[in-house]
């Protein structure tokens, strides 16, 4: 193992563990750091800590096709704008342990950072931009007859995803077989978007933080599949994109829409 002294800390800089809570939209990752005592050491997993979570969010996926790694190179992100999104990051104090390994104690730590908010600011795309995809990718046009309206206004939108391989991202779409788009940047509020995420991914549809999102009345669609360089975005076909082209399309504005998930 590699080890950079600092004053008397000792950071390690071995591969850090890290986990995305897609359901809960939340990075956390793993810092540690050798000290001559318990303080010194937290103190330096503390800063390895920040410095993971750095790392650990250029990995993040936007869309289908993209990471932050990737905006950085071909959009110059700039790298030192992470350390803003780190003030809305907190460390978990029951994750605190100590080992002491001779005169030494090591510390190890995990930091928690919500990926909404300044950090959706910053990385989600326009959907009218010239930078985003998806301006590039074509819109769905409806029938002319549309289907007849539900015994019950839809309070939200759920597809089903459960059984297909679905790689959680930032951004991700509703498209027809055909690529055509139905929801994604392009159909929704950026205020929503960066606050509540385009899509909320749940486990259960009458689970209460699942309601509170989609409704007591959500149209249920069953996915057909997944598309994208990474499987990211659902699929519908020729039926279902007519009831979510009929739908109320404040609903989709206002990201009322989950993908249930395995």
């Amino acid at each position: 193992m590699r080890r950079t002294l600092v004053s008397t800390i000792i950071i390690f800089t071995t591969v850090f563990s890290q986990e995305i809570d897609w359901i809960n939209k939340t990075i956390t990752v793993e810092g540690a750091a050798y000290g001559k005592n318990k303080l010194i050491a937290e103190r330096g997993a503390k800063t390895d800590a920040r410095r993971n979570l750095i790392e650990a969010l250029k990995d993040v996926r936007i869309d289908s096709r993209t990471t932050m790694r990737n905006l950085e190179v071909e959009e110059d992100l700039v790298v030192s704008e992470a350390s803003g999104y780190i003030r809305q990051a907190w460390f978990d104090d029951n994750s605190v342990a100590y080992e002491r390994d001779g005169e030494k104690w090591v510390c190890t730590i995990s930091i928690t950072m919500p990926l909404l908010g300044e950090y959706s600011q910053a990385v989600l795309p326009s959907g009218g931009s010239k930078k985003s995809a998806e301006a590039k990718e074509p819109v769905y046009e409806p029938s002319t007859t549309p289907p007849p309206p539900p015994a019950k206004p839809y309070t939200g939108l759920v597809i089903d995803l459960r059984g297909n391989k679905i790689v959680p991202s930032m951004a991700p779409k509703i498209v027809t077989v055909d690529g055509a788009v139905l929801y994604g940047m392009r159909t929704v509020s950026r205020q929503y978007a960066t606050s509540m995420g385009v899509v909320g991914y749940i486990k259960k549809i009458d689970n209460p933080q699942s309601m509170i999102r989609i409704g007591d009345n959500p149209l249920v669609l069953k996915a057909k599949g997944t598309s994208g360089t990474t499987p990211s975005d659902a699929v519908v076909e020729g039926d279902g994109a007519g009831l979510i082209s009929s739908m109320d399309q404040q609903l989709l504005a206002e990201c009322k829409v989950a993908f249930l998930i395995d």
